[in-house]
């Protein structure tokens, strides 16, 4: 797989940016919307429609595609290579209109397993074009553009988990669950559009290239590799599992659906704001490494929100926005701070493979926390869950500033 690729001309290379960062916001949005489904919405629905907390534990299983993306990723990065990522992205939006329109059938207030199934596999369809989106965002954007581009991701990306969780809810208690596929169908049919039409971001990448195979073995390249998974691991664990939680949570406090969606977007833009507005300026000033330790510690501080609402039985919703809107703030800028860490880490050689491995430990460790936290909840109530959830926050910011300490990064010249 080689080939001689172009430089274009400085006009041309602005223009090309501005449409690299719009393929990016577009291309995340797209694929938030099913993970928003299922990490924001599937919980609240679950418990909504008369299933238990340990039911809602099954939303775990929609992390998995997320999970185990690197299985694939490989093929996703030479295939990319071959036909281009338009092409990718293209048929793997497609098929998830379509798996929308199938899954109008199937709600999982009645068919809680079906449904279940159905949302795992778009979710498996939007994981495997995350791969062709990350390959081309490090391939572009790696070095100082890394702090802006996962900007730009973060905030897609959220913005796509706000309609597909807290605007789905709010649509769903209007219309139903048949009409809400029907519109994220539409959605992301019209998402599309402005890609397909759109040419400079599709441009030849701006130097010579003779790029080998991308493997998944290629991964131990790295010596620093144990304290990169490390860190993906642990960094999101404790916030995956109260994020969870809250879902039931909320709903026994006696919220209705439209109050929980209203909710949930708002902590949604928030989370987004908190990573343009905090995690950008921090990874400028901080650099990746303070940046990500700054992040960690500012969101594991907030994230005994939850624990100190339920010990003190407080119920009123302007508190709640204001709690839940503040952790969102600090976990946006964390986010932003992770992944332009792991942007500079990745190889150029192997961009999707190495950059999707990252986000899968994550989602690995987010599927364990959202199947756990239900029955730990289950079984010792919110408080004593919030609160086991909070401690482990604080555990793993001691193991990433361990992990930071060891890991070298392209962009300070000390890649591997």
């Amino acid at each position: 797989m080689t080939g001689t690729l172009t430089a274009p001309s400085p006009v041309a290379a602005s223009g090309g940016r501005r449409s690299e960062y719009l393929a990016l916001a577009l291309m995340y949005f797209a694929q938030g919307l099913p993970a928003g489904l299922a990490f924001n919405a599937l919980g609240v629905l679950i418990r909504q429609g008369g299933h238990t907390v340990t039911d809602v534990g099954l939303t775990g299983f929609a992390f998995l595609p997320w999970a185990l993306k690197f299985l694939w990723a490989g093929p996703i990065d030479n295939a990319c290579v071959r036909w281009g990522h338009a092409r990718v992205v293209g048929v793997t939006q497609l098929l998830a209109v379509a798996l929308c329109l199938g899954l109008t059938a199937f709600s999982p207030v009645d068919h809680l397993h079906v449904a279940l199934l159905g949302i795992i596999v778009l979710n498996t369809v939007c994981a495997t074009q995350g791969i062709a989106t990350n390959a081309y965002a490090v391939v572009r954007l790696q070095g100082r553009a890394a702090g802006a581009a996962n900007g730009i991701q973060v905030a897609g990306f959220i913005a796509g988990m706000l309609v597909g969780g807290g605007g789905l809810l709010v649509l769903y208690a209007h219309v139903g669950w048949a009409y809400s596929m029907v519109a994220m169908a539409a959605l992301l049919l019209a998402l599309y559009v402005p890609l397909l039409l759109g040419r400079r971001w599709r441009e030849p990448i701006a130097y010579l290239v003779a790029q080998p195979k991308a493997r998944l073995r290629d991964l131990r390249r790295h010596a620093d590799l144990g304290w990169a998974l490390l860190i993906a691991l642990v960094f999101k664990f404790a916030s995956t599992a109260v994020g969870t939680l809250a879902q039931p949570w909320l709903v026994d406090r006696g919220l209705s659906l439209p109050q929980i969606g209203s909710l949930q977007m708002s902590n949604t833009v928030a989370t987004a704001a908190g990573g343009l507005l905090i995690g950008v300026p921090l990874v400028r000033w901080l650099g990746n490494c303070g940046a990500v330790l700054a992040g960690c510690m500012l969101a594991t501080a907030m994230l005994g929100m939850p624990w100190i609402l339920e010990t003190s039985h407080t119920a009123d919703l302007r508190v709640l926005y204001l709690a839940f809107g503040v952790q969102s703030l600090c976990e946006g800028a964390m986010y932003v701070a992770i992944w332009a860490l792991f942007m500079n880490w990745a190889s150029p050689e192997r961009p999707g493979t190495d950059y999707t491995a990252m986000q899968c430990c994550e989602s690995l460790a987010n599927a364990v926390a959202a199947g756990a936290i239900g029955g730990l909840g289950q079984r010792w109530g919110y408080g004593m869950a919030f609160g086991a959830a909070w401690l482990a926050g604080v555990l793993a910011v001691a193991f990433v500033a361990l992990g930071l300490r060891r890991l070298a990064l392209r962009e300070e010249g000390r890649a591997p």
